[in-house]
């Protein structure tokens, strides 16, 4: 016999999710799209080679993406460094990462999840590069400080993972639940948060694949895990109105 005063439980909606634990992974764009948009990495990388010195065929163009600034730098270090660099500058102006970075939809998520209206943002590329271990962002939140200038006007953050990311995949760790503040952060820039910090905290390494926005509050603390193969993610840092 059934049992009749059985509950089914309810989802936990995206906007509770975030209110609560500071993130919030929504499933926004169509995933092919998201995946062409890494093409406009792939053209920025040829650019930058092209106009070097190193004859073009030492820039490994026949390499896939994800794979390409590993094979430079089995041996020319320094130009992998430099279109590591080159990409994290400057390849978010390609037209369709453009195209995702001011998309209504984002913004649109970002205030509804925020409950607060946004005016500006911030869009780069961001990377985690097996051969540059050192460039994986440790724990920080995108608010280190909030003193309402600069970086302290970001309200929410849109992490766009150009390919399947998640763990083993260059995906981002979370240290989950709301913060009413910045934890105080350590190191040579000052913006890294310490372990020791972040002790009690649940962690938790979300799944995101193509075409999925990892919503992020500006106090949620998190970094950047290893890949096996280079993970490429749009990043929007979206400033309060």
């Amino acid at each position: 016999m059934a049992n009749d005063h059985f509950v089914r439980p309810r989802a936990v909606s995206v906007e509770t999710l975030f209110a609560g634990q500071g993130h919030a992974a929504v499933p926004l764009f169509d995933p092919e799209i998201v995946r062409a948009a890494a093409d406009d990495i792939a053209d920025h990388i040829d650019r930058v080679s092209r106009a070097l010195y190193l004859p073009f065929e030492q820039s490994c163009p026949g390499a896939p993406l994800s794979e390409r600034i590993d094979h430079v730098y089995a041996h020319e270090r320094s130009v992998a460094n430099l279109l590591r660099v080159a990409v994290c500058t400057d390849a978010h102006r390609g037209p369709r990462l453009q195209a995702l970075a001011n998309d209504a939809r984002l913004i649109e998520t970002a205030e509804r999840l925020g409950g607060r209206a946004l005016s500006g943002k911030i869009a780069r590329v961001r990377a985690s590069i097996a051969c540059f271990p050192e460039h994986r962002h440790a724990w920080h939140s995108d608010v280190a400080r909030d003193d309402g200038t600069g970086c302290g006007k970001i309200a929410v953050t849109a992490w766009i993972p150009l390919s399947d990311a998640g763990p083993g995949r260059g995906g981002l760790e979370i240290a989950a639940g709301r913060q009413p503040a910045p934890f105080a952060s350590e190191g040579d820039d000052g913006f890294e948060i310490p372990e020791w910090r972040l002790a009690g905290l649940p962690r938790i390494q979300p799944e995101c694949p193509a075409g999925t926005v990892l919503f992020l509050d500006r106090f949620t603390p998190h970094r950047t895990l290893p890949a096996q193969a280079t993970r490429f993610a749009l990043v929007v840092w979206m400033k309060a109105a």
